[in-house]
């Protein structure tokens, strides 16, 4: 996807938009948009590690630590409508102490359309707990392999 606006995302997901997606003024309803991101945000966790493939609660997270959402928002650029094949991007644009900033977006697979953009915070949770810890050095270095560069101390 040279000319795609996702092409500096390192992690994208194609999906059909479902008839079923659709709201009553003819376009997708503006909350899928988060379940697009969010299914790209979790292929991200997948490649770097902050959670596992399989089972539930603790046993998802490296060593009892995984993410959990703390913010998030979308700007809706043009509306969706059926039928539509589509790519979700995540990629990083911070890592903090004890989170993770996202920015998520949707495009036309074929056509590159830009629909929209958004992102969120990510916070390093230690699940048993229910305490924020420092984001793992291990995830730290896995984002910064993906991403292809450094976010710094």
């Amino acid at each position: 996807m040279p000319d795609s606006p996702l092409k500096d995302f390192p992690v994208v997901v194609p999906f059909t938009l479902h008839w079923s997606e659709m709201d009553a003024f003819g376009h997708a309803n503006n909350a899928r948009t988060f379940t697009w991101f969010e299914s790209s945000r979790i292929a991200y966790f997948a490649r770097i590690g902050l959670t596992g493939p399989s089972g539930a609660g603790e046993d998802r997270t490296l060593g009892g630590i995984g993410p959990i959402l703390a913010a998030t928002n979308a700007e809706y650029l043009r509306p969706v409508v059926f039928p539509a094949r589509l790519v979700a991007g995540t990629r990083v644009t911070r890592i903090g102490r004890s989170s993770i900033t996202i920015e998520h977006a949707v495009a036309g697979e074929e056509d590159g359309i830009l629909y929209t953009r958004g992102g969120c915070t990510i916070v390093t949770l230690r699940y048993a707990t229910h305490e924020k810890v420092p984001v793992p050095d291990a995830v730290r270095a896995a984002i910064e392999a993906l991403e292809g560069r450094s976010f710094g101390p």
